[in-house]
């Protein structure tokens, strides 16, 4: 006969666990792949992660630095709206148009 296991079912406070680097680069790399698929600029692209042009076209190009805390909340966004647009859309061209 199966044994019946109690389940902890307490209330416990939310403790966000932060981005780490390595999650923070690779969206970091999803962000560049959509943006081209979004037909965003590089000047666009810049802007909404707010840094400098140069700095966002060498970290495409090359390997990308140490991203802010702001920077991954733009990043984890980006990727929130990416899913969000793929859940509305079933066709995933329609979720890039």
């Amino acid at each position: 006969m199966p044994e019946i296991l109690r389940v902890d079912t307490h209330r416990r406070d939310f403790a966000p666990s932060p981005i780490t680097a390595e999650e923070a680069a690779a969206m970091f790399r999803a962000a560049v792949k959509l943006f081209n698929l979004w037909g965003i600029t590089d000047e666009q692209a810049a802007t909404l992660l707010d840094m400098p042009v140069r700095t966002y076209r060498r970290w495409k190009t090359e390997r990308q630095g140490g991203i802010t805390r702001d920077g991954r909340a733009r990043l984890s966004n980006i990727m929130g709206i990416h899913k969000a647009l793929r859940i509305i859309f079933r066709e995933p061209q329609r979720s890039y148009a």
